[in-house]
């Protein structure tokens, strides 16, 4: 049986992202060929040319015209992907963008348009979607033995400090950006409801630069489910990573150990008391009551399923859904958006 030819890829940005991670992966598997990079650093190009094979071009429109990848990886600054996403598109080519896709909900927007236009597969490497953790939260959160879950509490915690152009607003750095956007995306899809209602809190604590190194975000959904994210790179404690509270239990998470209490039998009928005056000042629940919980610890993990590049062949070769939807990444871009309203870091 004849192989399937290789999706001819380009990378352009070689960098954390681009290098590291897209050629990395690509020059692992056998249906994708990173046949070109982009670049303005010569010895970034060099090696990709020794040591992948790859065409080098300085910038993405040489490499359009010098080149006939059919994807376009792009792992630029994150305040370069729209503009380098929308050229690509145009160029016919299919784009996969590196998070955040857009730095305002406009280029986001004119991103969906451009990929619609040109009949194209669009997607975002919103890769913590298949991260153990979050799977294993997305499981849980249908655990009967939570019952109906009406909070969560996402937080990522260090005490960290850099001085990259993740710092400055002009290469659209920031805490939100980088990180955040990941979380951002995580909570979205754990509403599994419309969001209505963002409240956002970002502060320039620690470092250098002119963006935040810490941030608040709290979301309600249409469910009136609560969400509550939290990121710093200013706190030197270790808190959980993951709290959900249900009408049955609760959930810690912190690094890779969960922790479920949840009330063991079903409670019995419970009515207010109508009247003024507590008797002998208590606190209601006459005759007691005694609510016994289980514990039970389990590994925060779950099976990851089908890879993000599998997907993105399959939506490439076969048509399929790619494996994320950009209209979600746009739902993430507004919710930011949303976030950053009266604060110090506007779009």
């Amino acid at each position: 049986m004849t192989p399937p030819t290789p999706i001819r890829a380009a990378v352009i940005g070689l960098g954390r992202a681009g290098w590291n991670i897209h050629v990395r992966t690509m020059r692992e598997r056998e249906d994708f060929d990173v046949v070109a990079v982009a670049d303005p650093d010569p010895d970034r190009q060099r090696q990709a040319q020794k040591e992948a094979g790859a065409q080098p071009f300085n910038d993405l429109d040489s490499l359009l015209k010098g080149c006939d990848a059919e994807l376009i990886v792009v792992a630029t600054a994150s305040a370069d992907h729209a503009n380098h996403s929308i050229t690509a598109l145009e160029a016919g080519r299919h784009v996969l963008t590196e998070k955040p896709m857009a730095t305002t909900l406009e280029d986001a927007n004119r991103m969906l348009a451009a990929a619609e236009n040109a009949g194209k597969v669009l997607t975002v490497h919103q890769s913590r979607r298949w991260g153990e953790d979050f799977l294993f939260i997305q499981q849980m959160l249908k655990d009967e033995r939570l019952g109906h879950v009406f909070f969560i509490r996402s937080g990522g915690y260090g005490y960290r400090r850099r001085n990259d152009w993740q710092t400055l607003q002009k290469y659209g750095g920031g805490l939100l950006n980088n990180n955040g956007v990941h979380v951002v995306d995580q909570c979205v899809l754990l509403m599994e409801s419309p969001i209505v209602d963002v409240f956002g809190d970002l502060q320039q604590v620690l470092q250098p630069g002119d963006t935040e190194d810490h941030l608040k975000v709290v979301m309600r959904g249409e469910n009136g489910r609560v969400i509550d994210l939290e990121l710093t790179s200013a706190c030197a404690a270790a808190l959980p990573s993951w709290t959900l509270m249900g009408t049955r239990g609760t959930l810690t998470v912190t690094e890779e150990t969960a922790v479920l209490n949840y009330v063991k039998d079903d409670l019995a009928p419970l009515e207010a008391i109508d009247r003024p005056l507590a008797a002998e000042r208590k606190y209601g629940v006459e005759g007691g009551d005694e609510i016994e919980f289980e514990k039970v610890e389990l590994e925060a993990k779950a099976p990851p399923g089908t890879s993000f590049y599998d997907q993105l062949h399959d939506a490439i070769r076969n048509g399929d859904p790619p494996p994320v939807d950009p209209a979600t990444a746009r739902e993430t871009i507004r919710v930011m958006s949303e976030a950053r309203k009266g604060t110090q870091f506007p779009d």
